[in-house]
């Protein structure tokens, strides 16, 4: 077997910088998904607070597509997920991500807002069933 090469910092600097927080694939997916479906929405709208990834302005539904690693599905929220480095700082965003959604939904919720969160595998694996839970929401079939 091969050893691996060890990545430099530039390199990993260099990774890290591409990963989006908009306009991500899981984005694109389900905004073909909802306009296919004919639900009006918007994207990215700063003005409404947490910055949801879809807006349906009218019904106030703030949607979330969430990437499993950065907002800490049930296996990254352990120890037992092995960093190879920096494993504390990785840990803290994470758990601190976690936190921050939290604090969203309760503060929308709040606000008379409906918040839905689908996990990015749940978007690929089925995009039906996450309109399905959208439709729930809107009254619709």
């Amino acid at each position: 077997m091969k050893a691996r090469k060890s990545r430099t910092k530039a390199q990993i600097s260099y990774n890290m910088s591409r990963i989006r927080s908009k306009n991500t694939s899981i984005e694109k997916l389900f905004t073909s998904a909802l306009r296919k479906a004919k639900v009006k929405f918007k994207r990215n709208n700063k003005k409404f607070f947490g910055n949801p990834d879809f807006i349906i302005a009218d019904r106030k539904i703030a949607i979330f597509c969430d990437s499993a690693f950065w907002h800490g599905y049930k296996h990254m929220r352990t120890e037992r997920h092995n960093f190879k480095r920096r494993k504390i700082f990785w840990l803290n965003k994470i758990s601190n991500n976690i936190k921050r959604d939290k604090d969203v939904n309760k503060i929308l919720r709040k606000e008379g807002w409906r918040v839905l969160r689908f996990w990015d595998f749940q978007i690929k694996k089925d995009i039906k069933k996450c309109l399905e839970k959208i439709f729930l929401e809107i009254g619709r079939k």
